[in-house]
This record gives C-alpha cells, sequence and structure tokens, in this order.
C-alpha cells in the first residue's frame, strides 16, 4: 500500500503565498536600499570630481569638506533607526544647517533614537541652551562630559563622521564606511554615554533674550552679536520656535508669542 504524504491543507495556502511575497518584497526592499547608497556613492563622488577634491583610494575611508558631508549625513541619517553624536561646538560642523536641523526634529518626532553627547563648554550661552531644550523636546537625549575631546557622528551601524583634525570643528570631515571602524566609534561613544550625566536645562526664560530682541525688531546679524552666538544658531533657534508655534512666519510667531504672554514689549 503507497504510503500518502499529507498535503497542505487549501486553508494555508493564501497564508504561505502571502509569507513568500512578504519575503520576496523584504528582498526587494533590500536590494533598492542598497542601490540608493550605490547611487549616494556615485553623486558624492561626481560631486568630488566637480570641485577638484580627492577622495583617496579608500571607500571605506573619506575626507569630505563639511558641504559634502552635510548633504551625505542627512541622507544617511534618515536611513537608521539610531544617532550617536558628539558635539565641541554648537555652531560649527557639517549637518548644522536650518535644513538639516529641520530633518532632525522630524526624525526624532517619527521615533528615531537620538543621542547626543556635549562638551560642557557648549552649554555656555542662554541660546545654546535654548536649542538643546527644543531639541530635548522632541526626544532627543543629552548628556554632558568632559570626557568629549573631539566630535563625531555614528549613523547607526552604517557609517561615522568625524573631524580630519583632532578638536577642530571647522576642519573637513572623514567620512567612514568601513565596518571596524564604524563599531569602534559606536564602542567609545557607549563607554563615554554611560558615565555622562544628563544635561540640565533650565525650563523657564531660556528663550527670553532672543523673544525681547525679536519684540523689538532686531535684525538676526544684531541678535547674534548681542546674544555673542553665531547667525545660523539665531536662525536654527527662531526656527525652532516656530515649529514649536506651529507658525510659517516670523509675524505670526510674533502674534502666538504675545498670545502666549511670553512677547515683552520694550518700555517706551
Amino acid at each position: 500500500m503507497p504510503i500518502m504524504c499529507p498535503s497542505t491543507p487549501p486553508d494555508d495556502e493564501p497564508l504561505l503565498r502571502l509569507e513568500r511575497y512578504l519575503a520576496e518584497d523584504s528582498v526587494r526592499i533590500e536590494q533598492g536600499r542598497e542601490k540608493l547608497i550605490d547611487i549616494g556613492d556615485a553623486l558624492m563622488t561626481l560631486r568630488a570630481r566637480m570641485h577638484n577634491i580627492d577622495l583617496g583610494d579608500d571607500p571605506g575611508v573619506q575626507v569630505l569638506t563639511q558641504e559634502m558631508a552635510a548633504p551625505m549625513i542627512d541622507r544617511i541619517a534618515g536611513q537608521v533607526d539610531r544617532t550617536d553624536n558628539v558635539i565641541l561646538d554648537l555652531e560649527t560642523g557639517a549637518g548644522r544647517e536650518e535644513v538639516n536641523g529641520r530633518h532632525e526634529r522630524a526624525r526624532a518626532v517619527e521615533g528615531q533614537v537620538q543621542r547626543t553627547l556635549l562638551h560642557p563648554s557648549v552649554l555656555g550661552t542662554e541660546l545654546a541652551r535654548s536649542e538643546l531644550a527644543a531639541k530635548r523636546g522632541t526626544g532627543q537625549e543629552q548628556r554632558v562630559s568632559e570626557l568629549v575631546v573631539t566630535e563625531f557622528l555614528v549613523l547607526g551601524e552604517e557609517a561615522v563622521v568625524t573631524l580630519s583634525e583632532w578638536a577642530d570643528p571647522q576642519a573637513p570631515y572623514v567620512f567612514i564606511r568601513n565596518p571596524a571602524l564604524v563599531q569602534c566609534f559606536a564602542t567609545w561613544f557607549e563607554l563615554m554615554w554611560s558615565v555622562s550625566p544628563e544635561v540640565e536645562v533650565p525650563e523657564g526664560g531660556a528663550d527670553d533674550a532672543l523673544i525681547r530682541m525679536l519684540a523689538l525688531g532686531a535684525k538676526d546679524e544684531m541678535i547674534a552679536r548681542t546674544l555673542h552666538v553665531g547667525l545660523r544658531t539665531v536662525r536654527r533657534r527662531v526656527a525652532a520656535l516656530m515649529d514649536q508655534y506651529g507658525v510659517g512666519t516670523r509675524f505670526q510667531l510674533g502674534a502666538a508669542l504675545e498670545r502666549d504672554e511670553r512677547l515683552t514689549k520694550s518700555p517706551r
């Protein structure tokens, strides 16, 4: 008598087809992701050639200008679920333009884990503390440590961006894709993070100086000089206030601040 192999119940066939489709779709997504990375690398190479920049022979370790590093950081940061940032100077560096800041806040709101380790000197101005408080409001975790001696950014398991000159925030950047080196930087970050306290940001009044100057009609350049911060920081902070109040213009921001009783008119 022949042995009959049990057949798959008919009810399971749609599930099996769905499982096969999902598996195939996962492969397609991963292949598409790899193609996007290849395209991004090709664009970086093209841009470097246009600017007569030598990327070197090792594709896993490349030196980039800050202008070239910024879009690379933005692109890869949008593909990972975690970013770990070590900061010496809040005013300079790749990926600090207003558009990068908006993307960073959007990714935090969407659930990306963002951890930032800061040197104590970063907290030297009221405006810097205010900007950090706004980022923390989106869910970013922040700690402070004297162990911070140079800057670097770990983008998940994909890449690391660090300074080409030790502790010089205005130097070109080294873009690292080598997995072993990425893991070294990730481990370095974890060690510093584990022994560092959280940043303490005053809950009230952090924006008062900026808001007072906005109420007086001061231009961004004057605000920057008066508060001893960079022009980009002033613009980022105003943009953060606009995001916070859900407005699109400075006039609307002024109205929102007045409704919130935060807008103080100068005495006449």
